[in-house]
């Protein structure tokens, strides 16, 4: 049994399923929330009670537009920022209650892969010292021992020796991405987290990473999460997707069911503007209408409603709780029983999933 079947996402606390999990999640976030401070009366709710769990070995998938809440989930998950409510729990550890050292133990456990891999690393510093500084910092190792693990680690990503004296500026952006998977990998990670590692590369570029994740992943035994945009990202790595809107998740399930039988309305929206490049086709009935609205007054009920073409007075009056579609499968909608005949077009059943990006 593949290891993404374990596992189930857990909706907030009154809606908690009640069958057991088969075994102990590795990360386990229980309806947490962000909400940032804007004057005295003002916030803006980035994250609003989202729930998940990821088991040991698995990838699983956040995806949404700009500014649904994805990468905030990935500064608080670090502890880069202070939840405003909900917990957070990684090997059994509930991070908000970690003093100075057991955070600095944590973060050997749990890594950050950046977007920009440009800002990641000190333009003044050569390659070596940036990857070495983390190793140093945990006392791993003599200087020697040092530089040749990371020596390893740039051959293991695809480099050579040469990069070890050379300067940010002196790579490509593709490059760059492969040192910092490479430098974030160095401390022997549990858990990694990469929050949009290919948005910043082009199409070939793109490709070349998600193959080396997907090589690391298995060769280092790695649990996951990917934050991405692009729902053709996380179809290539990912064991589970959820899909996020306006700091809330609307539709979690495995990728092959996600990708087959989507519930949600914006769910059918994202995958069917993800295939428009790919066979030119476009639902009319399943755009997306209008823009994602403002964190600082969301939308009653429902929070997409605005740019549903389905919804009908019960959205705006009333939110819908998280319901279960299938084994493993749970979607946040009034009407989805209603909608699941209509696809975003037959090619999105009908492509095969491939093992890698060619």
């Amino acid at each position: 049994m593949s290891t993404h079947t374990l596992f189930r996402v857990v909706p907030t606390d009154s809606q908690a399923p009640t069958t057991p999990a088969l075994a102990l999640p590795l990360v386990e976030v229980d309806a947490i929330a962000k909400h940032y401070l804007l004057g005295r009366s003002l916030s803006v709710k980035s994250v609003d009670g989202v729930s998940f769990t990821i088991g040991k070995g698995e990838v699983l998938g956040l995806v949404g537009e700009s500014g649904c809440g994805k990468s905030t989930i990935a500064r608080v998950m670090t502890r880069q920022t202070s939840l405003t409510s909900g917990r957070i729990k990684i090997a059994g550890q509930e991070i908000a209650a970690l003093d100075r050292q057991e955070l600095k133990d944590l973060r050997r456990t749990v890594q950050l892969v950046f977007q920009d891999p440009f800002s990641a690393l000190d333009p003044r510093m050569p390659i070596g010292a940036s990857m070495e500084a983390p190793l140093a910092q945990h006392r791993i190792g003599t200087r020697d021992e040092r530089r040749q693990k990371v020596v390893r680690m740039l051959v293991e990503v695809g480099l050579d020796e040469t990069f070890y004296q050379r300067y940010p500026r002196q790579c490509s952006g593709g490059q760059l991405q492969r040192i910092v998977i490479g430098r974030a990998l160095l401390l022997e990670p549990s858990f990694l987290i990469c929050d949009e590692p290919t948005s910043a590369l082009d199409a070939s570029m793109r490709t070349q990473i998600l193959n080396l994740l997907t090589d690391l992943k298995r060769s280092h035994g790695l649990t996951m999460l990917m934050i991405s945009h692009d729902l053709r990202v996380v179809r290539h790595i990912c064991d589970r997707i959820a899909v996020m809107y306006l700091g809330r998740i609307v539709e979690i399930a495995d990728r092959d069911a996600l990708f087959k039988t989507p519930r949600h309305p914006y769910t059918k929206a994202l995958i069917a503007a993800s295939m428009l490049d790919r066979t030119g086709l476009y639902a009319p009935e399943i755009q997306l209408r209008g823009d994602l609205p403002s964190p600082l007054n969301p939308p009653r009920g429902c929070r997409f409603h605005t740019r549903c073409a389905h919804a009908q007075a019960k959205c705006s009056q009333a939110e819908p709780e998280f319901e279960a579609v299938g084994d493993s499968h749970d979607v946040r909608c009034h009407f989805w029983r209603e909608l699941q005949s209509e696809r975003p077009g037959e090619q999105c059943s009908a492509h095969n999933t491939k093992s890698r990006i060619n």
